[in-house]
């Protein structure tokens, strides 16, 4: 943690010198508390854990982005369950370095999946934010939603923004999506190639030997190269006896070298 970028935030935030002097001496207080609590200092009583966590779920309502921030890592590293319900307010906050670290911390928290968790975390998929994106696909693989509460993920593959429906492919890669598989399907014909490369990937994750044809097909008609070598590499994984054949007409037949080469390694 930069201890420069924290003071520099505070001093563009604050409304007075008072006001600049309280957020740092805040702020230094809470990172020294989690540097015990996290154990880069030493072991600390439970009435200083107490207190640390009580000061953080404060500092979550902050007038300053960064402090929210702050607030939001330090209670994700710390591990404490009641800041689930005080971290999930945040994903309207109005700062995408307050959503995202919302979002970090909430994979950090494990917490069990329950709807409020997965709304928040459905949301971050939708942000337009990047970075906010990218850490929701992390979370929801250690949150690890069960098939009803995943559905409104699946939903979005549905989303007219194709950076929507990336992020979405790359999170139902990174848990059991086995009960998915229809939609996935369904979608697998999506206008952006790097949409259906994720689906390709999720299929042969979660799919089995039932994905077997609909691999196939995408290897031999799909346009784009990268959607093909995934397809290859993925039949390779699954090595059935049709599988092999289509490989084998790879080898042969398609015009890009890479697809060739996925297609040989597969065999």
């Amino acid at each position: 943690m930069s201890w420069g970028a924290i003071f520099i935030g505070v001093l563009h935030h604050g409304t007075s010198l008072c006001r600049k002097s309280t957020c740092t001496i805040i702020v230094c207080a809470v990172v020294v508390s989690v540097f015990c609590l996290t154990g880069c200092v030493q072991d600390s009583p439970s009435s200083s854990r107490e207190h640390t966590v009580s000061l953080l779920l404060e500092l979550l309502r902050d007038e300053a982005p960064e402090m929210r921030r702050t607030a939001a890592e330090s209670l994700g590293k710390i591990g404490d369950p009641r800041a689930v319900d005080s971290i999930l307010p945040l994903k309207h906050d109005p700062a995408a370095m307050v959503r995202e670290a919302s979002v970090v911390a909430m994979g950090r928290l494990k917490p069990t999946a329950t709807d409020g968790v997965v709304a928040l975390l459905t949301l971050a998929l939708e942000d337009p934010d990047e970075s906010v994106r990218q850490a929701a696909v992390i979370a929801i693989g250690e949150v690890e939603p069960g098939p009803r509460l995943l559905q409104p993920v699946v939903g979005l593959l549905r989303s007219s923004d194709a950076t929507i429906r990336r992020a979405v492919v790359l999170a139902l890669l990174q848990i059991d999506s086995s009960r998915s598989i229809p939609a996935l399907v369904a979608a697998g014909r999506d206008a952006d190639a790097e949409v259906r490369q994720g689906i390709v990937a999720a299929l042969g994750e979660w799919g089995g030997a039932a994905a077997s044809p609909w691999i196939r097909e995408r290897l031999v008609e799909d346009p784009s190269p990268g959607v093909r070598a995934e397809a290859a590499y993925r039949l390779g994984l699954l090595a059935d006896s049709e599988a092999r054949v289509s490989l084998n007409t790879a080898v042969e037949k398609d015009p890009d070298s890479g697809v060739r080469r996925w297609a040989k390694r597969g065999m």
